[in-house]
């Protein structure tokens, strides 16, 4: 089977959608396609209402969403949220928070996968990092330590639903970067680092996962820690030219 991944298309944005639908918006070489977040605001109407996914309904078997930090852009109130949520946007394409998809002898383990913010940092991420402003936790503004339960909660989902497949292959799927070994060196230093990165080489080293596709960076940067193979496929930002690594037809093939 051949799965095709890609993440961050953010149709929310005009010209990034202007460059996707050149031809086609990516070039068909998987049965799946994965989508490792940040496709466009969940809460928006043109979210389901996009062409882009009656072409690719029409072009893949099934398309399995993960669901960014910018799905939730329109005040989508994170705390609604259970696990084992799943969305449809057509009759084989459908978004997930916390919950597995089984097609064949694969597992496919999707969360969104919040990072971990250290409390020395939380000052510059909630000023900084447009979450806290545009993301809702009950009546207010999402906080930090909202934001570090919510990836306390995608872990434990993910360790669990890993130690309990019994899938002959195992992929996770996320949205935010599990390591720092996968952050580009231009980062280095920020204080904003953690909104984006947390550190789990130590648990995907001693894990069976064979792949962990994720996307939230910009910055298209492949490792293999252990013998899980850390992939992504990110367009980013069309208006900052990080499209430029984006590559149409990314496929791993099990």
């Amino acid at each position: 089977m051949r799965i095709q991944y890609a993440s961050d298309l953010h149709l929310e944005f005009r010209e990034n959608w202007r460059i996707l639908r050149q031809d086609e918006p990516m070039d068909v070489r998987g049965d799946i396609l994965v989508l490792a977040g940040d496709i466009g605001y969940l809460g928006d109407d043109n979210y389901v209402t996009h062409p882009f996914w009656d072409w690719a309904s029409e072009n893949y078997r099934q398309v399995i969403v993960a669901l960014g930090n910018h799905e939730f852009y329109k005040f989508f109130d994170l705390s609604t949220l259970h696990d084992g949520l799943v969305g449809k946007i057509r009759p084989n394409v459908h978004y997930y928070y916390n919950s597995v998809v089984h097609i064949d002898d694969i597992d496919f383990i999707v969360s969104t996968l919040w990072s971990h913010i250290d409390l020395e940092d939380a000052y510059a991420a909630e000023h900084g990092v447009t979450d806290f402003r545009r993301i809702l936790y009950g009546e207010d503004v999402l906080t930090y330590a909202e934001f570090n339960r919510e990836h306390q909660r995608c872990f434990d989902f993910i360790k669990e639903s890993v130690s309990e497949s019994y899938a002959t292959h195992k992929i996770v799927v996320t949205h935010h970067v599990p390591s720092f070994q996968l952050m580009s060196p231009e980062f280095h230093g920020s204080r904003l680092n953690g909104a984006f990165t947390v550190e789990l080489a130590d648990y995907i080293e001693n894990s069976d996962i064979e792949y962990w596709i994720y996307g939230h960076s910009h910055r298209n940067i492949a490792r293999t820690i252990g013998t899980t193979q850390c992939i992504c496929n990110q367009f980013g930002y069309a208006f900052h030219n990080e499209h430029l690594s984006y590559d149409r037809g990314k496929y791993i093939e099990l």
